[in-house]
Order: structure tokens, then C-alpha cells, then sequence
């Protein structure tokens, strides 16, 4: 499976390589760049071309490769960045 390629940043608060994406309810969220293995994000590009970030539920990520994780869970500084 071939793996779409997401504009790359590098996290302000650590060394990560992070790519921004939009929520389906159109918030920022930072997902790292790298694929985990218990990841739960999936990307896409809307008609707009921005990137899109969609939560996978745990009986549907079984087995997919191609999901991330949220900045959020990795970055030491995340409480920093993190709004409510």
C-alpha cells in the first residue's frame, strides 16, 4: 500500500516530525509523521486540500499500517500547546 505524502513540520516543543491536519469538526490537531503500530488516525485530503485527521475506532485499526498517532500523546510539551 502506498503511503500518500502530508507536508511535514517539525514540532516547536521537541525534535518530532509532525504533519498538521483539520479535524472533521475542523480544529487543528498535530499527528506525528510516522506510522504506529497502535495508532488510531487516519489521514486524507478533502476537496480543499487540506489534510483531514479521523479517529478510527479500535475494532476497525486492527491490522492497518497506515495509521498515527496525535502529537498530543507523544509530545512533552503537549499540556503546553493543548487548548480545550
Amino acid at each position: 500500500m502506498n503511503t500518500p505524502a502530508y507536508p511535514i513540520e517539525k514540532c516547536r516543543s521537541c525534535p518530532t516530525q509532525i504533519i498538521w491536519a483539520v479535524t472533521e469538526r475542523g480544529r487543528d490537531m498535530p499527528v506525528d509523521a510516522e506510522p504506529a503500530a497502535n495508532g488510531n488516525v487516519a489521514l486524507s485530503t478533502n476537496d480543499k486540500g487540506q489534510v483531514v485527521a479521523r479517529i478510527v475506532k479500535p475494532h476497525l485499526a486492527f491490522g492497518r499500517k497506515d495509521l498515527r498517532l496525535p502529537h498530543f500523546v507523544r509530545c512533552p510539551q503537549a499540556d503546553r500547546w493543548r487548548q480545550r
